[in-house]
């Protein structure tokens, strides 16, 4: 499918999604809030979402109505709506909120379209599922997941498993090359770990949970631990703990819930996930994102297509202000 088709299918999309009164529907107060605020952006995210299924094509090289597609951390279900519109053979959406899930259900019956079918889990679910019903996706994408991820080992190595031969395509506004992005995020994980973006912060669940499972360590014991266990969840805490294996911290910001390990927007050097996706045969192209440039406001609007040349001419400068990045995992098919 050619690129400007697939603009044509997400803009004629998005106006008609934009048309729906989503306070009238029979779902959660969350997502209502949730699609509300990604209302006026809405024409925005359907380019961010072609662009992630114009390249898949691309890689695969395949027509749409032959592939199998997996809307990974789906949340509303836009995409898997686009997908569908756009002529995917089979779209499978999978999202561990059950709010979410319950949403693009309706979705689907409000629209007449959406997914083949709706999963409630996460990477292992899916692949125990795709096992059991012999399935074998050809591409996934998620976006603005990645960086949320608590074990990134275990859930590549998952989604490896799910077909030797599948494609992914993330984005993610962690990018580590903005440096005005750097800094937001490392104000908003710092906030989380000992401010008051999170109630209680990390840090004090972590003190908690160690006063309380630990009565034997001294208060300057319990300090150190809570310090230094900052990026995990209370099980890898015991183990820690049990081991007398002080963990030694990677970075000065990044943190975690300890109790869901939902990590703070983190940020990961592309090394890192070059190093993870490489020990299953994966190579890890990196893109430049681009700026919403639907705006209410000429100017702004001018100025950020003005950005966005920028982005495109600048080769590997037009990272320092890209908001965002696309990371195409691309595993070499085998020869037939």
């Amino acid at each position: 499918m050619k690129k400007h088709n697939l603009l044509h299918i997400a803009r004629s999309l998005s106006e008609h999604l934009q048309e729906i009164d989503y306070n009238q529907l029979p779902i959660s107060d969350y997502n209502k809030q949730y699609i509300g605020n990604l209302k006026p952006a809405m024409h925005y995210y359907m380019k961010i979402y072609s662009a992630c299924l114009s390249n898949g094509f691309n890689i695969l090289n395949r027509s749409p109505q032959d592939i199998t597609f997996v809307d990974y951390g789906g949340g509303s279900g836009f995409l898997s709506i686009l997908a569908k519109s756009a002529g995917v053979g089979k779209v499978i959406y999978l999202d561990l909120n059950p709010k979410s899930v319950e949403t693009i259900r309706v979705l689907k019956k409000e629209t007449g379209i959406g997914p083949d079918i709706i999963l409630h889990g996460n990477s292992d679910t899916l692949a125990d599922w795709c096992k059991e019903n012999d399935i074998h996706p050809d591409l996934l994408i998620a976006t603005d997941l990645i960086e949320h991820v608590y074990d990134l080992k275990a859930f590549f190595k998952d989604l490896a498993g799910v077909n030797p031969e599948m494609q992914m395509i993330f984005t993610t506004a962690s990018t580590p090359f903005n440096p005005y992005v750097k800094r937001r995020l490392h104000r908003l994980m710092d906030n989380s770990e000992t401010g008051t973006a999170e109630i209680p912060n990390y840090y004090t669940l972590r003190k908690e949970y160690i006063e309380k499972n630990y009565p034997t360590l001294s208060v300057d014991e319990i300090n150190k631990w809570t310090q230094q266990t900052r990026g995990l969840v209370y099980q890898d805490i015991d183990k820690a703990i049990k081991a007398n294996q002080l963990p030694e911290l990677k970075d000065a910001h990044n943190t975690c819930d300890p109790a869901s390990g939902n990590w703070t927007e983190r940020i990961l050097p592309i090394e890192d996930y070059r190093f993870l996706l490489s020990t299953h045969n994966y190579s890890l192209k990196v893109d430049k994102g681009f700026y919403n440039t639907d705006r209410n406001n000429s100017v702004s609007s001018i100025i950020c297509k003005c950005i966005n040349l920028l982005i495109r001419v600048s080769g590997k400068g037009g990272f320092l202000i890209a908001p965002f990045i696309f990371l195409s995992c691309i595993r070499q098919r085998s020869e037939s």
